[in-house]
């Protein structure tokens, strides 16, 4: 039986392409807001934004998970159980989305105290967009794991597209950072409708027949390694705004998320890479095919896309400031904005690692992610004088938590039991 091609970089590309036009308007986005709200109120929406990301981990490492099944029913040929599959996890996360929602109701006082949100009608959209964050990972990690990379990637275009229109039209006739908010939940259920035509020949009820071939024991046996990891990524992505959020005065924390989101926007275009890296080494792990040369090529290619975006904000700052939210006060974070991007570097390549770790069964990353979140944690509320400094203890931790973690690809400490 001939070798299958390694598509590794086409398929990168295609999500690759995917994913820039998702940060251009993601970028857009935050032109838009910044220029139409104060540093006040942008300082509060980046707060709620990071805030969904984090609280929507499970549906992140369920994504993982139905791409890693997926890539294995793949890998055999069987694919009659995808249907199966969407509708029991989609069941399960609707049921966590109603626990999301009480949740935020219930603690909506204390989320507005610690945060400085004065505006109850925030945290209501921020449950809301609770329930949508848990359901559409679900679609994506269908076609993720079927390796639709296409379909994948329109479904996140969508989504970003969507977004940005109906943040110019909510903001343009008012409704300020009430419409910024809601726009994210409008555009995910947009995607969400869109993504269940995309599957519907993939996983109609229809296709299901047979015995049944997964377990919810078996699906959360996964996840629950994959949440961790999810979880831990997403707290050090954004404790630091968190923090500023916390300590800072609310236009120091608005300046700070600008900060921030220009570091991002450039440094996340090699996203794609991990995406399509993920159900490629699952399938070959599944297989029992060498997988190892497939990280390098990845690593090396996330690399060379972040020092280029790094690059390119150290030497323009200004121009990047500009572009962003037009100048002004802004200016004043150019220093920033030059070192902010090489503080997340060791951040961007540790989500390359984190998929293929998660891909081939090795979980010791993850205990030193949590040490490393501790450190990060007790660093961050003792030592944030300054701007300079949150950005030194950002870049110190991840720096350490990635080298312990190539490390750990070295040491045999979990065993290879496929999932």
């Amino acid at each position: 039986m001939n070798e299958k091609k390694d598509f590794l970089i086409k398929d990168s590309f295609i999500l690759f392409l995917a994913t820039s036009i998702v940060n251009i308007s993601n970028f857009i986005f935050h032109m838009y807001v910044t220029r139409h709200l104060s540093p006040t109120a942008y300082g509060a929406l980046a707060t709620l934004l990071a805030i969904i990301i984090i609280v929507a981990m499970p549906a992140q490492a369920l994504q993982m998970t139905i791409a890693k099944k997926a890539a294995i029913y793949k890998a055999h040929n069987n694919l009659k159980n995808i249907g199966f599959l969407f509708y029991k996890t989609t069941k399960w996360f609707f049921i966590l989305g109603i626990f999301y929602f009480a949740f935020f109701m219930l603690f909506s006082g204390i989320i507005k105290n610690f945060f400085k949100i004065d505006d109850f009608a925030l945290i209501l959209i921020l449950a809301l967009i609770s329930i949508i964050a848990l359901l559409l990972p679900v679609i994506r990690g269908i076609l993720q794991g079927l390796q639709k990379f296409i379909g994948f990637g329109l479904n996140l275009i969508v989504d970003a597209l969507f977004r940005l229109l109906f943040v110019l039209l909510l903001v343009s006739i008012g409704f300020g950072l009430r419409g910024a908010l809601a726009s994210s939940f409008l555009s995910a259920t947009t995607a969400y409708i869109i993504g269940l035509f995309m599957i519907k020949e993939l996983c109609g009820i229809d296709n299901y027949k047979g015995e049944v071939l997964i377990t919810k024991k078996e699906i959360f046996k996964y996840a629950f390694p994959v949440f961790l990891s999810m979880f831990a990524f997403s707290i050090l992505s954004y404790m630091d705004l968190l923090i500023v959020k916390h300590f800072f005065d609310k236009e120091q924390a608005g300046l700070y998320a600008v900060t921030s989101i220009i570091g991002k926007a450039f440094l996340y275009f090699p996203m794609a890479i991990a995406m399509a890296l993920f159900p490629k080494v699952s399938e070959n792990f599944e297989l029992n095919k060498s997988t190892r040369t497939m990280l390098i090529k990845s690593m090396v290619l996330t690399f060379a896309i972040s020092i280029f975006g790094f690059l390119f904000c150290y030497f323009f700052p200004n121009f990047v400031i500009k572009l962003l939210t037009g100048g002004g006060k802004y200016y004043g974070i150019a220093d920033i904005v030059k070192i902010f991007g090489i503080a997340i570097l060791p951040l961007v390549l540790m989500n390359v690692l984190i998929n293929y770790l998660l891909a081939i069964h090795r979980y010791l990353f993850i205990y030193i992610m949590y040490a490393g979140i501790i450190l990060y944690g007790i660093l961050l509320w003792f030592f944030h004088s300054s701007f300079h400094q949150i950005i030194f203890i950002l870049f110190i931790s991840n720096l350490l938590i990635l080298l312990f973690s190539v490390i750990s690809v070295f040491i045999k400490f979990n065993k290879k039991v496929k999932v």
